[in-house]
């Protein structure tokens, strides 16, 4: 099986490359973010964690503001808000002259909690440059595939090799 959709733009090795080394990395960073709530105990899922810095960065939101930006149906956007009002990490609140609109905001408890995550995850990149820096990689593809590396997150080529393989039987 291909990894890739087909049907694409034929592409170069160098754009190739640098595909399949920023692939390694999408992963290898969202597993810091993971092991970065794991580490503070917050029992928010990564979904629920994205919704949470998408207000960080743009609140005062409608629900419908904010399905549109995590790419949902605005009825799992409410869902998932219920869950996070309910932990409260998220406030609705209505203005006096609308009050069909409900807008959603952090509250403390979900500012901190993004805060932290976000300085856990900081410290971790930083680690990540470090080792990498230690090569001295001279283009950015080197710069990326030195992050993988880093973070210990097989190659692109390596990983779909292990997924082909994940269904055998031992």
């Amino acid at each position: 099986m291909k990894p890739y959709a087909e049907g694409c733009t034929p592409s170069t090795a160098a754009e190739d490359e640098l595909l399949d080394g920023l692939s390694a990395l999408s992963r290898a960073l969202v597993g810091i973010t993971a092991r970065s709530l794991g580490s503070l105990d917050a029992e928010v899922t990564l979904p629920q964690y994205r919704t949470l810095v998408i207000l960080a960065s743009r609140a005062p939101l409608r629900t419908v503001d904010l399905a549109s930006l995590l790419a949902v149906h605005p009825s799992t956007a409410t869902r998932m808000c219920d869950r996070l009002v309910r932990r409260n990490l998220v406030a609705r609140r209505q203005q006096s002259d609308d009050r069909r609109v409900a807008w959603l905001t952090l509250t403390d408890g979900g500012k901190t909690l993004v805060g932290d995550v976000m300085r856990h995850r900081t410290a971790e990149i930083r680690r990540l440059l470090r080792t990498a820096d230690s090569g001295r990689p001279q283009t950015t593809t080197d710069l990326i595939n030195a992050l993988v590396t880093a973070a210990g997150e097989p190659s692109e080529k390596l990983w779909w090799r292990h997924w082909e393989e994940s269904s055998a039987s031992p």
